[in-house]
């Protein structure tokens, strides 16, 4: 839905190559050393492209803005680094039925790099790239798109049996992508029957990920998907039961921050005693019913890993707003500052 950016700073950290698996074939991820100055990566949400009814040109901008942060002061001292690479939030489109949103999308965000933002992208989807006439086991385009693209992202990653939801290893962080929710039936949205709001079952494919490729290592773990843990995103979009299973799915591991989008701001809280940000959507939307003004760019959040530390900052068209830090030590309890 909006748009919500992110950026985040990790500690001291060790860059590696991650192993694949694919549907079934598993690899042990095993991080190796990078720099001590770690890495970061930008995040975003709900880019949620629609051409005729809002345009992209504060999208475009937004883009614009992360192509040119590297080198910039960051809030923790030192220059904003080259990312990994930047996430996105899902609701990649808002109308799926018109290929030219997704061939837009596809010009901005590639999963080499190679599009008009300069870095690799890691998406999920979202709601609005849902195809809402099919039934519960169909994908849809987006989805059957996101598989394939999976398999270009230049950190590899290890992908549940269809290809769908995947994890991969930034030095001793592990990523879990889970595209619109973790769960493993449709949900109601608004109380109605909704059999296209499948997740495809990412809370198996989470539970066996977080097994086998962190177990009891007590590696820092960020999770990622749409829907959000807070107020409307929370009530209209969940149920008590898939609230009740995600939280007792992580709870032995050392998840040290949720990302999700769906709500189009910026916002950070805490659920069941984890760390939750919201990312902004990347533009301010024009009013469609005076499609001679242009929408106007909001921003991303820069995350960067080094030294121990996970460092955020909210990176906004008018310059940096909130930052907020906090200890990843392996295998230890976190604390925020």
């Amino acid at each position: 839905m909006h748009r919500f950016t992110f950026v985040l700073i990790i500690a001291a950290v060790i860059l590696a190559p991650a192993t694949v698996m694919h549907g079934t074939e598993e690899a042990a991820a095993q991080p190796t050393a990078a720099t001590d100055d770690g890495f970061t990566f930008f995040v975003i949400g709900d880019p949620q492209v629609n051409i005729p009814r809002w345009g992209t040109e504060g999208t475009g901008k937004t883009i614009d803005m992360m192509n040119e942060l590297p080198g910039e002061s960051f809030p923790f001292g030192g220059e904003v680094q080259r990312p990994r690479g930047v996430l996105i939030l899902g609701d990649l489109v808002d109308d799926l039925h018109n290929a030219e949103n997704w061939a837009r999308y596809k010009a901005f965000f590639a999963p080499d790099g190679k599009a008009r933002l300069k870095f690799p992208v890691y998406e999920l989807t979202g709601n609005h790239d849902l195809d809402l006439k099919n039934s519960k086991d169909a994908m849809s385009p987006i989805e059957k798109d996101v598989v394939q693209r999976n398999r270009q992202r230049p950190t590899k990653v290890s992908t549940c049996p269809l290809g769908y939801h995947y994890s991969w290893d930034w030095g001793p962080v592990h990523f879990v992508s889970l595209n619109v929710f973790p769960g493993n039936q449709p949900r109601p949205v608004y109380d109605r029957p909704s059999p296209w709001n499948n997740p495809r079952r990412s809370l198996d494919f989470l539970k066996k990920d977080l097994a086998e490729r962190v177990g009891d290592s007590g590696r820092p773990v960020i999770l990622m998907w749409h829907y959000g843990l807070t107020g409307w995103g929370r009530e209209k979009w969940w149920t008590l039961e898939d609230l009740q299973a995600l939280k007792k799915a992580i709870e032995p591991y050392n998840v040290v921050l949720i990302l999700h989008g769906h709500e189009h701001a910026y916002r950070r809280h805490q659920w069941e005693g984890h760390d939750v940000l919201m990312a902004p959507s990347p533009q301010f939307d024009r009013n469609p019913k005076k499609p001679e003004t242009i929408s106007r760019p909001k921003g991303f959040v820069v995350i960067r890993v080094r030294q121990g530390k996970l460092e955020v900052a909210c990176r906004m068209a008018d310059g940096w707003k909130e930052k907020w830090s906090k200890q990843i030590e392996v295998g230890k309890k976190t604390r925020s500052e």
